[in-house]
């Protein structure tokens, strides 16, 4: 997957990958809140909806790495939408990867 374990380390690697694909943007915070819809960036803060974060967490059974992989496809689609989300997923971990096939199942 993306090799996360925490939120500390999904923020790290979107920054990443937000600079490495030119996006000005710069993630301070990861945080869980009641939202309608999945995900949303305000001032530097990408906000996912908690009972999506709970169901995908209940779902991977404590699996941090699922988790982590839910985390960076939601904060990415708060930050370009789904077309550009899935061009970065698949350049970045292929289209075999675990990630990617989450992605699928998420938003196809």
């Amino acid at each position: 997957m993306i090799g996360c374990k925490d939120t500390s380390c999904v923020k790290d690697t979107l920054n990443a990958l937000l600079n490495r694909y030119g996006i000005g943007k710069n993630i301070t915070e990861i945080v869980l809140e009641n939202i309608d819809g999945l995900a949303t960036y305000k001032d530097n803060k990408v906000i996912i909806n908690v009972l999506k974060y709970d169901e995908i967490a209940n779902e991977a059974s404590g699996q941090s790495e699922i988790v982590s992989a839910f985390l960076l496809l939601s904060s990415l689609y708060s930050l370009v939408g789904t077309k550009r989300m899935e061009e970065i997923i698949r350049n970045e971990y292929g289209k075999e990867s675990p990630i990617y096939k989450l992605y699928e199942i998420l938003f196809k």
